[in-house]
């Protein structure tokens, strides 16, 4: 038995992992960030407005307390609020001796689990769409 366009379909196999590159996974993070970034921006108590207003996507750990990664296969994400304007955002979070607990990050993620996950394939599969 003779297998044809073994050839062509090495190529496009290696084209499609290429388009899951680090700027293809952090596009699929972005179309997921944004949707939770949202959600919390709406339930998140306001006062002033700042703790809304410091809710932020970042791929950079230098900009908040979340460590972020980049290796070859994996990438992360911080959605939450900024250290400088949203320093006291674990606390609206999780509560104090002195408050009660006002969860907004954790439902955010949980109300929009499934719209993330479907935005994140769309934009995944477009990327690779493309590739092949």
């Amino acid at each position: 038995m003779k297998f044809v366009g073994a050839g062509a379909m090495d190529r496009k196999l290696v084209a499609i992992r290429e388009a899951v590159s680090p700027a293809a996974r952090e596009r699929s993070l972005m179309a997921g960030a944004v949707i939770v970034q949202a959600e919390a921006k709406r339930l998140v108590p306001v006062m002033t407005g700042t703790l809304r207003d410091s809710i932020i996507i970042s791929f950079d750990g230098g900009l908040n307390f979340a460590s972020v990664t980049q290796r070859r296969y994996f990438s992360t994400v911080y959605i939450g609020p900024s250290k400088r304007e949203g320093f006291y955002g674990h606390m609206v979070e999780l509560g104090t001796s002195h408050s009660a607990a006002h969860p907004f990050m954790r439902p955010a993620l949980d109300n929009s689990r499934e719209e993330v996950r479907r935005a994140m394939g769309h934009s995944l599969w477009a990327d690779i769409r493309k590739a092949a």
